[in-house]
């Protein structure tokens, strides 16, 4: 029987790992925006998706300004990026702490 239990909790801990490394491979940063007095639904402001390979895509609303160049916010540039950087930084806590646990 411990024999057993030792199994299914081995199988539990590669399942979670698994996940925590399917989870980690794609790493998507939405940073949206509710205009005050209408708070029905937030508008997509930015996205970025950054793969594990290195590959990513970031999407930024744009206007044209007076002169037909285009221009970005960078209120909002700022903040979404001040967002992508927290979410770097704690997907590779995450992945520190798994291989920590897999590799003591």
């Amino acid at each position: 029987m411990a024999n057993n239990e030792i199994k299914e909790a081995l199988k539990n801990v590669a399942d979670e790992v698994a996940k925590y490394i399917k989870d980690a491979a794609t790493l998507t940063v939405e940073t949206q925006t509710i205009e005050i007095g209408h708070a029905d639904k937030p508008s997509m402001a930015a996205r970025t998706v950054i793969k594990l390979d290195g590959d990513n895509i970031t999407i930024l609303p744009t206007v044209k300004n007076e002169a037909g160049k285009i221009e970005i916010d960078p209120v909002i540039y700022e903040l979404h990026m001040q967002n992508v950087q927290a979410a770097i930084d704690y997907r590779s806590k995450i992945i520190e702490s798994v291989i920590e646990v897999l590799l003591p």
